[in-house]
């Protein structure tokens, strides 16, 4: 209940109690998919545990545009009846809350604080995506890599990782050949170091830190197309 009613804030607490008492819970182990691109998108609350919204290209490559973390709240265009753009893909063992956008409809055209709340989430969702496709674009693949080693520092390096080197050309958008090119080049760098066949280890995180301003430094002044 506390997970609902922070994620929506201004929801009245009658709607809070009906989708505390609708919530179908499903607990994920990792690499299990919740939804995938094409299907109806549910309303998904991500009651613990991570996740990463995963895209498919039509050639085949497979970008990750996003993780989801526990408390955050996501699906709100699946209350219009869109179609999944991405597949949200476990990473850790998790549990989501789920509810169909068919059912929530009339909830949310009774509730005017859950229609702003529903507003405010889409709104986010799309300037977080924006933001990940912009990297794409016009982000090397060595400044990519490197944003993403500093943005998840904690999933990679902490006590107990919950990503591995064979998340990063997802994350980064590049090929796993790509990918490995630049992680040779940081560990000569002394920045990161490979710890047997998928883990990485922080070897200074100041040089972490001068990377990635050296690498937003080179990019302004000579943009990637």
């Amino acid at each position: 209940m506390d997970q609902i009613a922070k994620a929506l804030p201004r929801a009245r607490g009658e709607s809070h109690r009906h989708l505390q008492a609708t919530a179908r819970l499903r607990t994920l182990v990792p690499d299990e998919i919740v939804f995938r691109q094409g299907d109806p998108i549910p309303l998904t609350l991500m009651v613990r545990g991570h996740a990463v919204f995963r895209r498919t290209t039509t050639d085949g490559r497979e970008l990750v545009l996003g993780m989801a973390a526990p408390g955050m709240l996501f699906g709100f265009s699946g209350i219009a009846g869109s179609m999944a753009t991405v597949d949200l893909v476990a990473v850790t063992p998790a549990e989501v809350a789920l509810w169909s956008g068919e059912e929530l409809r009339p909830l949310v055209h009774d509730d005017g604080g859950l229609a702003l709340d529903v507003v405010d989430g889409m709104a986010g969702y799309i300037v977080a995506i924006s933001d990940r496709l912009d990297r794409f674009i016009h982000q090397n693949a060595r400044h990519r890599l490197l944003r993403v080693l500093a943005e998840y520092e904690d999933l990679f390096f902490g006590d107990t990782p919950m990503f591995s080197r064979a998340h990063l050309p997802g994350l980064v958008g590049t090929s796993r050949e790509m990918t490995g090119r630049v992680i040779r080049e940081l560990e000569r760098e002394d920045v990161i170091a490979r710890v047997g066949k998928r883990g990485l280890r922080l070897l200074s995180p100041g040089r972490l830190q001068q990377a990635v301003c050296l690498a937003s430094t080179r990019n302004r002044e000579a943009p990637i197309p």
